[in-house]
């Protein structure tokens, strides 16, 4: 593999302009097709096997009027009543009706009476919902249908009433703008990089591969969009991690070619070991994300496999970029990547080894000036820490556990659930209509539960369907139960129940359960519960049950990986333990910022929030790989330099002096990246960016500077052992601290030094 990368980073370096042309032409060939042929983003929770699924796929195929996705379109009277517009809501339904996708829109003013009022009406009668009905999830469709919409209903606000649009009709044209997050991340990473390598090339040649593949890479997704359903938020959580990773590879390989260019090493031969060395970390560290984030369809949930799907593309973009894109730009880039200083400095080196006799006296030159390297390194701040944790290591490692522990206790009270539109932004149509629609009906009305009966060939089917409504009502949690409506040929029929609390409360939850386990179970006709809020209940049900599942396949290829690329059997089990401390420190910090509300506010959720199912699950698989890179690129120094000394306490000191400063500006590269999606208005993209920033905060700083140096010291050469059986069957595969390096090359490019 060292060869083949060699080779790899060495081509890329000579033929330059041949891979960034490449480059460019396909990623914009990918746009194009993107633009022509792409697809769109739907959120589609359907769990494959529950009730819900079950009960939809019945009433979609013997009551299509009663299927389809829901939605609403509210009318609000702020003075008087609404039926004294009613010719203006009348004109607007029959619009709505009139539009693409939509398979009902019913004028509740036209079905209401005296002896029989609507259930859509409030009891002041100010407030109207009336329901419509999608053949597309309507978040499919985009923000020129809600143009639409606005010309179809323009009778009403023409006739003074407000309009705002509910469910699934308020998602409608609701794609995330990522640009300003974008925007704000490279900005702040570009400065982060420049204040590392004091130099604006070396600063942007991660940008620039960020940019290429990150945009090569959702380009790719839009069009498997177009033959596979991917959630609204795919391409943000793609964006948000893919840039992360990409900058941090970027960095990974500049660093190292830098420091190459500094030993004598010719700008060919430099990219070419960088890319044997820093390279193959990446390859093992990137393939470990991919695997990890794929590891999601272990929730066997389509949703939630999907999201990692669409991360794991982007991701494996960026590492190829690294592998081709980078090393081509620090061929072009030259010796630019250094600043001036340094360019003075190798410069000057070059004069003083055209003055020496023969290759042997340069080679040994070279050899003094990474030994002093190496000692630098290892007399660095960061490397004094790190002999100061290895000299106590029981205390450190003690009190640093107790942090992470202290962090997870949230953890303990999470409680996974839905968001409703009561989490939208206070501004938004959706948030309205939810509002308008929680003072005229209830909070449950947000929310209603639908009851599918499949009624008998014969049989007195009334007293069947009065006797479950008045079993229904009778429900705790219940607040109404609509007459019951049976389909045209008398086989399947529906009862619309409101709950008394919101779609997103566990009380909510707790009345789909009872609903099921106590009032239908008794039922001989098949009956299902189904809509939004039971579709939500079986989806975190389902993923709860499966996370267990996804944490042992990701710890044990975790385990594997480092094994295979360490020789080691405790340096797996290590990472396994640590990983799990940050990740549970992660979700206790999730839990006290948006279920708690402990400075929600500061990111721009005003009320305390249940944690999408989904969440933990997605932040588990994503956190756990991305701490993997930074395990692989530490300890392969950290090996390195055991492999030189055999003094597994100097070891520590060598791997965090050459490392830290490098992992530390990655580690901020990453958080400033992650915490810019915060302006999202999605709030579950807010969690993910929150969760992975602290997440990457405590691995970069408490596990990698305290606990991984601690353990390492105390298991001292122990660390690196593997029984005799198991060495012969492992494949041997160097990262980092592979063999040492060939003689350099004579260096023959021309330094440009600034005058």
């Amino acid at each position: 593999m060292h060869a083949f990368l060699d080779r790899l980073g060495r081509g890329a370096a000579r033929f330059h302009w041949f891979v960034i042309a490449g480059w460019l032409v396909v990623v914009v060939g990918l746009f194009v097709l993107r633009s022509a042929f792409g697809g769109t983003y739907v959120n589609n929770y359907t769990v494959p096997g529950s009730e819900s699924s079950a009960g939809l796929n019945i009433l979609n195929k013997d009551f299509a009027s009663a299927g389809g996705y829901s939605g609403s379109i509210v009318f609000h009277a702020k003075t008087g009543a609404v039926s004294e517009h009613a010719d203006a809501v009348k004109s607007s339904m029959e619009a709505v009706g009139k539009l693409p996708d939509v398979v009902t829109a019913v004028d509740p003013l036209a079905q209401s009476s005296s002896s029989s009022p609507s259930p859509y009406i409030s009891k002041d009668g100010s407030i109207v919902n009336a329901p419509v009905s999608f053949s597309v999830v309507p978040a499919s469709l985009d923000k020129s249908y809600v143009d639409k919409l606005d010309a179809a209903v323009q009778p009403a606000r023409a006739a003074g009433l407000q309009v705002e649009y509910g469910g699934g009709t308020g998602q409608i044209g609701k794609q995330a703008d990522d640009g300003p997050s974008e925007a704000i991340g490279l900005a702040l990473a570009l400065l982060l990089l420049f204040l590392m390598f004091r130099s604006v090339v070396a600063s942007g040649l991660p940008l620039v591969a960020a940019v290429f593949s990150v945009g090569g890479g959702l380009a790719v997704l839009g069009l498997l969009a177009a033959v596979k359903d991917f959630p609204v938020s795919a391409p943000t959580v793609a964006t948000l991690l893919g840039l992360g990773v990409a900058i941090d590879y970027g960095l990974f390989l500049v660093s190292r070619h830098r420091e190459q260019l500094d030993d004598g090493m010719g700008v060919v031969e430099s990219a070419g070991r960088a890319e044997s060395t820093s390279g193959a970390a990446i390859l093992v560290a990137g393939g470990t994300v991919v695997i990890a984030i794929l590891g999601l369809y272990v929730s066997g949930v389509p949703f939630v496999g999907a999201l990692g799907l669409s991360s794991a593309i982007v991701v494996a973009v960026t590492v190829l970029a690294a592998l081709t894109l980078i090393p081509a730009l620090l061929g072009l880039a030259k010796f630019t990547v250094l600043n001036r200083k340094d360019r003075h400095h190798l410069a000057d080196e070059r004069e003083l080894e055209a003055g020496l006799a023969d290759e042997t006296a340069i080679a040994a030159h070279r050899a003094e000036e990474r030994e002093r390297r190496d000692t630098k390194h290892e007399q660095s701040a960061f490397a004094r820490w790190g002999r100061k944790v290895s000299d106590r290591p029981w205390p450190y490692g003690i009190a640093a556990t107790l942090v992470l522990l202290v962090l997870a206790i949230p953890l303990l009270s999470m409680n996974l659930g839905q968001l409703d539109a009561g989490t939208d932004p206070a501004g938004d149509s959706s948030r309205k209509a939810y509002d308008l629609i929680a003072q005229g009906f209830g909070p449950g009305a947000n929310g209603p539960l639908t009851v599918v009966v499949q009624l008998p060939s014969s049989g007195d089917k009334q007293t069947l369907l009065s006797g479950l409504s008045s079993t229904l009502q009778k429900t705790p949690g219940v607040a109404a139960v609509q007459p019951p409506n049976t389909n045209s040929a008398g086989t399947t029929a529906i009862i619309n129940v409101i709950p008394t609390t919101s779609p997103s409360s566990a009380e909510t939850e707790d009345l789909v359960n009872r609903i099921r386990d106590d009032v239908l179970s008794g039922q001989q006709e098949p009956t299902y519960v189904v809509g939004t809020t039971a579709g939500y209940v079986d989806f975190t049900e389902k993923v709860g049950s499966r996370m267990p599942w996804l944490i042992g396949a990701v710890v044990v290829l975790a385990f594997l990986l480092l094994t295979v690329a360490f020789r080691s059997l405790l340096i797996g089990v290590k990472a396994a333990v640590l990983n799990l401390l940050s990740v549970g420190a992660a979700y206790g910090v999730i839990v006290a910022v948006f279920q708690w509300g402990w400075g929600s506010s500061l990111v721009g959720i005003d009320e305390n929030v249940p944690i999408p199912s989904f969440v933990p699950m997605l932040m588990f698989a994503i956190v756990f790989g991305l701490s993997m890179d930074y395990e692989v690129f530490l300890l392969s120094r950290v090996h390195e330099a055991w492999i030189a000394t055999k003094d597994s306490h100097r070891a520590v000191a060598i791997g965090i002096g050459a490392t830290a400063r490098v992992i530390t500006t990655a580690a901020a590269i990453m958080i400033v990246v992650f915490l810019s999606f915060v302006l999202d208005d999605d709030p579950t993209v807010k969690m993910l960016a929150v969760g992975m920033a602290v997440a990457v905060l405590i691995d970069a700083s408490v596990v990698r500077m305290i606990l991984v140096p601690s353990v390492m010291t105390l298991l001292g050469d122990r660390a690196w052992w593997l029984p005799r059986w198991l060495d012969r069957i492992v494949p041997d595969i160097q990262l980092e601290g592979g063999p040492p390096p060939a003689p350099p090359e004579p260096a023959k490019e021309k330094i440009d030094v600034p005058g």
